[in-house]
């Protein structure tokens, strides 16, 4: 099994006090970034049968401009157990609405995602730069300990 993991694009200066933080959306310089990302998602032949994303307009943003940009047939999935806070647990019920899904990419928030490849891989420590992208492969099933970091995607590596 496959599982991505995607941080949603720059979406300006965040205050997680401010109760409008969830509102932000994506910023004109985070659309070009992800925009500019599809040529080398497409080279990557990145097709996840499932893409699940946070609630949140930023990473649902996000998750349409992937789906568009690597044309996917099927729109992304909205799923409330992504929202800032979510752990491996979450993501991997969230994973059940499809259960024939192999390759299935999350599309969310830090430090959520890093923490949850750091507990399935077992590494020490993983950044996650906002727009960038991760891949891990298992043998299996996806239980922490058992997945190998294929690969990260810094978005320095975009050509905006």
């Amino acid at each position: 099994m496959i599982l991505y993991f995607l941080r949603h694009g720059k979406a300006g200066q965040g205050n997680p006090a401010d109760p409008r933080d969830g509102d932000r959306e994506l910023t004109d310089a985070g659309i070009a970034e992800l925009r500019a990302a599809a040529p080398l998602w497409r080279r990557l032949n990145l097709r996840p049968d499932l893409v699940l994303t946070s609630p949140l307009p930023r990473a649902a943003q996000t998750a349409d401009l992937f789906v568009a940009g690597v044309g996917l047939p099927r729109p992304p999935v909205v799923d409330d157990r992504l929202v800032p806070g979510a752990d491996w647990s979450d993501m991997a019920r969230a994973m059940t609405v499809d259960g024939s899904a192999r390759r299935v990419m999350f599309v969310g928030h830090e430090p959520d995602l890093s923490m949850a490849m750091e507990l399935l891989t077992g590494a020490a420590s993983i950044r996650m730069r906002k727009g960038g992208l991760a891949c891990v492969e298992f043998p299996g099933i996806p239980e922490p300990g058992a997945g190998e970091l294929a690969w990260l995607l810094d978005p320095d590596l975009y050509d905006s």
